[in-house]
């Protein structure tokens, strides 16, 4: 469908936070909402979701991670306005029906339990989906010095892994990692089958496939409720779910140098700079643009995006339509627009920008979509 020009505009994402068994979102709603208080168990906001949470007795309802918009008067599921108008959302020269990817901010306030997530193959013949889940980390800020878990440093072996497991030996599980420092900026790209965890404090864009299948190890939650077997091994048993992870021991070093992203320049200019932050091969999954600087700064349209306002105050312009933005908002921007400027800033900012995969992962990503608690 067709759109007129002076019907193109940024479109606002209210929050949209989800309940997860651990807690968090105390810093992310200080950035979304300006607001303060504790953590609690929504510490994450699902960006331009068309995914379903599915929290079984912690659900908020049966729309839970779904994303509403707004345009005019007129509020809908994003889901359903996609549907009905994919080439003004995804730009007329696109044959794509369904974003692909789902965007997250995460606030940890603690450890998150030690897992993995199975790759598209073992999502494919065991779980009736054809999308497994890599992950990406962008940190945003942390609380004090922080650290990851990535990859096994000492492997386990599958057989001792289970027995881990089974006994629920936490401090031998943490023996086989050396905790990752990070910092605000840093980008690491989590690969399907990856023993990981994010660590406390750790405040991130996350981008990854449109699943939230995950094999948990530690069979509790964070406030000591007891996990059942199907919530920890996605309803298979652990002997299975011990073919999701990759035994492989990586020195830290090695886990900087396969999954560190390294920003390659795309654009230099007086006022601002524009960055690719992760590296092409895994554009399969999602890509993710930063740009920073003190001036005025332009930049393609032609694809949907996620604008996060990470820093600074200014106003998003297309055509002629002119909207005031500032940091702790988030913007979907339709692909139909050839090009969007950020206009008289105030101060330093930064703006990143999150893309579609480059091929779409998995399969169409609908309302009804799986998603298990996390």
């Amino acid at each position: 469908m067709k759109q007129p020009g002076h019907s193109i505009r940024p479109v606002l994402l209210p929050p949209n936070y989800v309940w997860r068994s651990y807690r968090g979102g105390r810093e992310l709603r200080r950035f979304r909402d300006g607001a303060s208080g504790p953590d609690d168990h929504f510490p994450e906001d699902w960006l331009a979701s068309t995914v379903r949470a599915l929290n079984g007795a912690n659900s908020q309802g049966p729309d839970e991670g779904l994303s509403r918009i707004r345009m005019g008067l007129h509020e809908q599921f994003l889901a359903d306005a996609l549907a009905e108008q994919p080439e003004f959302w995804f730009g007329p020269s696109s044959r794509r029906e369904h974003l692909g990817v789902l965007w997250k901010l995460l606030d940890a306030a603690e450890r998150l339990q030690l897992q993995a997530h199975p790759n598209e193959t073992f999502a494919r013949r065991f779980l009736n989906s054809s999308a497994g889940k890599t992950e990406c980390w962008y940190v945003l800020a942390t609380r004090g010095p922080a650290e990851g878990y990535l990859g096994f440093q000492r492997s386990p072996g599958r057989e001792h892994w289970a027995r881990l497991i089974q006994a629920q030996h936490l401090g031998a599980m943490l023996a086989c990692f050396d905790p990752i420092p990070v910092q605000p900026g840093d980008c690491f790209v989590v690969p399907a089958g990856t023993p990981h965890a994010i660590g406390a404090g750790i405040f991130m864009l996350e981008l990854q496939e449109p699943t939230d299948w995950v094999v948990r190890c530690e069979m509790r939650t964070t406030d000591g409720a007891p996990l059942p077997p199907e919530a920890c091994f996605m309803g298979l048993n652990l002997e299975r779910c011990l073919d999701v992870f990759d035994y492989t021991a990586l020195s830290v070093t090695e886990v900087r140098d396969r999954w560190q992203q390294r920003p390659r320049p795309i654009q230099w200019e007086a006022g601002f700079r524009e960055e690719e932050i992760i590296d092409r091969r895994w554009h399969r999954f999602f890509r993710l643009h930063r740009l920073r600087g003190h001036g005025a700064a332009a930049w393609p349209g032609g694809e949907l995006m996620l604008a996060v306002i990470v820093r600074g105050v200014g106003r998003l312009r297309v055509g002629r339509h002119v909207e005031p933005a500032h940091a702790g908002q988030t913007w979907l921007l339709p692909g139909c627009a050839h090009e969007w400027q950020w206009l008289h800033p105030t101060g330093e900012w930064e703006i990143l920008l999150a893309k579609l995969p480059l091929h779409t992962v998995g399969q169409p990503v609908t309302p009804a979509t799986r998603c298990e608690p996390c």
